[in-house]
């Protein structure tokens, strides 16, 4: 854009676009404190600098991430610094700031919170150890401990809280000193009160309590979230050797960091409670990854450890043959270790290509919308477009990252999915300007079928349809994840669909079909896509669905038409849903969705009728 590159995350958008509607509306840094949102002090801080100067936020909003990853130094200088050694400091801090994880985090055109929250939350931890462990001055660190909680509470509310649970260690961390046990039975006192307040749903205690344990859900994909949860791919789990590799470049490093921490603890025993505290984030991690930028100079600061009792015990042994000096030898040793511990990570950080969610077809897509429909526009697209797409047209979304549980994903989903396009169109109206609150998610199993039908029937056939412009646009990636779209459509029947992939889409070329002898020649994609054979192959030309007797055809189906210049691989429970219909490949109906524009390659445009 201009020179200036542009946000590639979905949540970046979301920022993007708080931070202009602020600037709008005028509303200063100082609206934070008012704010209910969860990480809203990013937005008014893009806001405050940049204003409505579109270049400016965006040029800002790029490079904001590599420049608070710096953050990172926060979480591993401060031990290191504590231990004094030099060799700790300085190859914790390059392992965290180069960790591949971290490196996909915080690049060029990667806006989001999480930038500062391992560097805040790690220094919110090592306050604590100080105040906990120190005898003077911990006046200060208290302190400090309480305004990293209050800047994070702003910045990404999980953090704070998450750094509010460090006083456990607090707690456990024993001591004989009377002032300490005093407000340890303090704080535990009021632990008990406040759980007992969210016991009894006393206000804000049990607000409080929904909200924790609605992250927990979400993060450890938890049964009542578990499709949804699996939809977001920060969410899923990872095995040691992949948190080894995303974390420290390697899995085998992982047995030094382990072996570090042994070390860590036979040396400063109880005082190693806090650190090692730490090491939840990295089996949390192996459930949802979104944990390992936590756990990331955990594992730098242990690893390196390692590395400085190794050296020395080596450096001790050769001394003592060969009648040299310590010093030295160690000292070469660290040198020698370097390479071994950094070569990974700085290896993948000169190699990384940044990746963006979203291609140009995308900006395509919403440059058409803009130039096409009014303000007004409801756009129904899937959630990862939400946010997107409202920033780049103005216009709102009728869902996005922020706002996707399983109830929106299938109001979003469903009619995509069931084969009545008058049905799916007249949903869409519906919706643009109903809560989907009216759906009833208490009818499970068998009892959802039976509501579902009646409140189609009643809603969809009475109900006054509003005149705001609705406009459908599917994104070729939509497409290609139609297995969600599947799922979340039929997420509160009995049984759970499990998520694979129902459609691909591929250029025509290379492609014959004789139909007098079956032979069909294919693209070189599709052979390597996997697609041996098919059960059949469908020339759609002038027909629609029901000139088709599926149920008479195994799958997948290859489906082709003379008026359109691409292939589709689908299979009998997709084929006749509104979504692949929307394709072009059978014969269109426009009484209900007119088409705007559509390329397999970019995706599609519509105006719902």
């Amino acid at each position: 854009m201009q020179g200036v590159p542009l946000v590639g995350n979905n949540d970046g958008y979301y920022y993007l676009d708080q931070a202009y509607t602020l600037a709008e509306q005028h509303i200063g840094i100082e609206g934070v404190i008012n704010d209910s949102r969860q990480s809203m002090l990013l937005p008014y801080f893009l806001a405050a600098v940049a204003g409505l100067d579109k270049m400016r936020l965006q040029s800002i909003a790029a490079y904001l991430g590599p420049i608070l990853s710096l953050s990172m130094l926060l979480a591993v200088l401060p031990w290191g610094i504590k231990i004094r050694s030099p060799f700790v400091m300085g190859a914790s801090a390059f392992l965290a700031l180069f960790a591949p994880y971290w490196v996909t985090r915080t690049h060029v055109g990667f806006l989001d919170t999480d930038s500062l929250v391992p560097g805040l939350c790690l220094f919110a931890l090592f306050c604590v150890f100080q105040f906990s462990t120190k005898e003077v001055k911990r006046w200060y660190w208290i302190s400090l401990y309480v305004v990293i909680l209050f800047f994070l509470w702003f910045w990404w509310r999980p953090g704070a809280l998450l750094s509010a649970g460090f006083i456990i260690c607090y707690l456990v961390y024993p001591t004989g000193n009377r002032l300490d046990i005093s407000l340890k039975i303090f704080l535990l006192c009021g632990f008990i009160v406040a759980v007992g307040l969210m016991i009894f749903g006393v206000k804000p205690f049990s607000q409080y309590a929904e909200y924790i344990k609605d992250h927990v859900y979400l993060a450890f994909g938890g049964s009542a979230n578990f499709l949804l949860s699996s939809s977001i791919i920060e969410l899923r789990g990872v095995v040691l050797w992949e948190l080894g590799q995303k974390s420290l470049g390697s899995g085998w490093l992982l047995i030094p960091a382990v072996c570090g921490t042994i070390c860590y603890c036979v040396r400063y025993r109880t005082k190693a409670i806090f650190l090692t505290f730490a090491w939840c984030f990295g089996l949390a991690s192996m459930i949802s990854q979104r944990f390992i930028p936590l756990f990331v100079p955990v594992a730098a600061f242990f690893t390196a450890y390692c590395s400085i009792v190794v050296c020395s015990w080596v450096s001790s042994q050769i001394a003592l043959r060969f009648a040299l000096q310590t010093n030295k030898i160690e000292y070469l040793l660290k040198v020698a270790c370097l390479p071994l511990l950094l070569g990974c990570v700085f290896v993948n950080a000169a190699t990384y290509q940044p990746k963006t969610y979203f291609s140009r077809n995308d900006f395509v897509l919403a440059k058409k919308i803009r130039a096409t429909f009014p303000p007004n526009t409801l756009i129904w697209t899937w959630w990862d477009y939400g946010y997107f797409f409202k920033y780049l047209t103005g216009m709102d979304a009728i869902f996005d990252g922020g706002s996707q549980t399983e109830l929106t994903c299938f109001t979003v989903a469903y009619p995509l999915i069931q084969k009545d396009m008058a049905v799916a169109a007249s949903w869409m109206k519906y919706f643009a300007v109903s809560s989907h609150n009216q759906l009833d998610t208490n009818m499970k199993n068998e009892q959802w079928s039976v509501f579902l039908t009646d409140f189609t029937q009643k809603k969809m056939g009475t109900a006054e349809i509003s005149n705001r412009p609705v406009a459908l646009c599917l994104p070729a990636r939509v497409y290609t994840t139609s297995g969600y779209l599947y799922s979340f459509a039929h997420v509160f029947e009995s049984k759970t669909t499990p998520i694979v992939n129902h459609l691909d889409l591929y250029s025509k070329n290379g492609f014959r079909y004789d139909s007098s002898t079956s032979s069909v020649e294919v693209p070189e994609e599709i052979i390597i896509k996997g697609y041996n054979s098919f059960g059949g192959v469908l020339d759609t030309t002038n027909k629609i669905p029901e000139q088709i007797d599926f149920t008479s055809i195994p799958d997948p189906y290859l489906v082709f038409s003379d008026s359109s210049n691409f292939l589709a691989v689908t299979d009998r429970v997709l084929v006749e849903s509104v979504l692949f219909r929307l394709l072009g490949l059978f014969n269109g109906d426009i009484r209900y969705f007119s088409p705007i524009f559509f390329d397999y390659r970019f995706g599609g445009i519509w105006l719902v009728n």
